[in-house]
């Protein structure tokens, strides 16, 4: 078999992404995982300097709908993998109407989390967008803390400061979201690498069985990953505790079968219409091809 370059960004996909290239070695394909410099994902894509895509599928269905020959094939987690954070004193959603609510002002937590908040029938709530230079990363929480704010919308991995402040959690339910890693290449690299990407889907079949069953494992997987890419403002894994928080935020998040869910594909695409006229008239669901997933999943049935 071959070799997949695939990009990345955030060092918090790297415990799945680890495992993700051991899986995909067990069926003689090499993942060579590239960090992002730039966001110029689709850009160096197009460019052949990477084969495949990790990052950035919201973004990259605007360059579908203008025609970039661009095929999405398999999605690690489907439902959104965030919680709404509240000051002491409110106990339910309903409390949270007119209310101002604390986001993340970044693509695309700032568009994905009004619609949930809108279907959540919130949307007299006054958003208010952070930016992470003002308040860090991911922590929107800290305007709920100095008062300015009664509630907070913050993703499982970076909740424990929020809890660790005294502000508890409210179930929102469960929302269709692509959270990464979204496999994504091009039309001409599927046909071209169609075994090694095959290679690659079986694998996050196998890493996402490892991560609801085989906990020693995945933790064994964390411990080979360079700790100068596991620094702050990213996930730590330094201990067995950081390690054991995070994988059991990763395993509980990752969907059993890694393809997207119908509502995920419609909230990402609705999130982004109001704020980009290219998508109008546009399908998301031509962006995907589960032809290999539906395969393995009739296998392993």
């Amino acid at each position: 078999m071959g070799t997949i370059r695939l990009l990345w960004r955030d060092a918090d996909r790297l415990p799945y992404l680890y495992t993700l290239r051991q899986a995909a070695a067990a069926y003689g394909t090499e993942l060579v995982l590239e960090k992002a410099m730039s966001r110029e994902y689709g850009e160096l894509l197009m460019a052949g300097v990477v084969d495949m895509l990790g990052e950035n599928y919201w973004n990259q269905q605007l360059s579908k709908a203008k025609g970039a020959p661009l095929v999405s094939v398999a999605a690690a987690v489907n439902t959104i993998n965030e919680q709404v954070f509240v000051r002491p004193g409110i106990t339910s959603l309903g409390e949270l109407a007119g209310k101002r609510i604390a986001l993340r002002d970044m693509r695309p937590t700032n568009l994905i989390d009004p619609l949930w908040i809108e279907r959540r029938g919130l949307g007299s709530a006054e958003l208010v967008f952070v930016p992470e230079a003002e308040s860090g990363r991911w922590s929107p929480w800290k305007r709920v803390v100095e008062g300015d704010c009664d509630a907070a919308i913050v993703t499982n991995l970076f909740a424990a400061p929020a809890v660790a402040a005294g502000l508890h959690s409210l179930p929102m339910g469960r929302f269709g979201f692509l959270g990464n890693v979204v496999l994504t290449t091009t039309r001409e690299n599927l046909s071209r690498m169609r075994a090694d990407v095959e290679n690659l889907v079986r694998g996050m079949f196998d890493a996402a069985r490892a991560f609801k069953s085989d906990a020693a494992k995945i933790l064994g997987i964390m411990q080979t990953i360079p700790q100068e890419l596991m620094q702050p403002p990213n996930i730590t894994i330094g201990t067995s505790e950081e390690r054991g928080r995070v994988y059991g935020h990763l395993r509980d998040e990752l969907s059993e079968t890694p393809i997207p869910t119908t509502e995920a594909i419609s909230n990402f695409y609705e999130m982004a219409l109001p704020h980009y006229p290219e998508l109008a008239g546009y399908n998301p669901l031509q962006m995907w091809d589960l032809s290999i997933a539906a395969r393995i999943i009739d296998e392993r049935n």
